[in-house]
C-alpha cells in the first residue's frame, strides 16, 4: 500500500513539474541578484555605482557556502545512519536551513518586487 501511495505521489509531482508555466531556476536569490544589479548599475556618476561583478561575487559566495554546508551535513547524516546513530536529529538542522533559505528567497522576491523567475 505504501509503495503504491509513493508511486502515485511521485507521478503527481512529476506531472505538476512538467506542466509548470515558468522555468525552474535552481539558484537561490537569482531574482534578488538581478534586482540589485539593476538598482546599483552605473549612471552618470561612476563613483557611486557598484560594479555588478561585486554583486555577483557576493551572491555566488553565499550560494557556495550554502552548498558546502549542505554537502558536509549530508555526509554527517549518512555517516550517522551507517553507524546506527540518531541520524534524524542530525538531518533536522540542515532541513530547517533549506526551508529558511527557500522562504527567504520568496520573501526577498516579494520585497524587491522582482518576479520569482527572471
Amino acid at each position: 500500500m505504501l509503495l503504491v501511495l509513493g508511486l502515485l505521489l511521485g507521478i503527481l509531482i512529476g506531472a505538476s513539474l512538467s506542466v509548470a508555466p515558468d522555468p525552474v531556476h535552481a539558484q537561490f536569490f537569482q531574482s534578488t541578484q538581478v534586482w540589485m544589479g539593476n538598482v546599483f548599475k552605473p549612471t552618470g556618476n561612476a563613483a557611486s555605482a557598484v560594479n555588478t561583478d561585486v554583486i555577483a561575487l557576493i551572491f555566488n559566495v553565499l550560494r557556495g557556502l550554502f552548498v558546502i554546508y549542505l554537502g558536509i551535513a549530508l555526509v554527517r547524516v549518512i555517516q550517522a545512519a551507517r553507524n546506527d546513530d540518531d541520524w534524524q536529529q542530525l538531518a533536522r538542522t540542515p532541513l530547517i536551513i533549506v526551508v529558511a533559505v527557500t522562504i527567504g528567497d520568496v520573501l526577498a522576491s516579494i520585497i524587491t518586487g522582482a518576479p520569482s523567475a527572471p
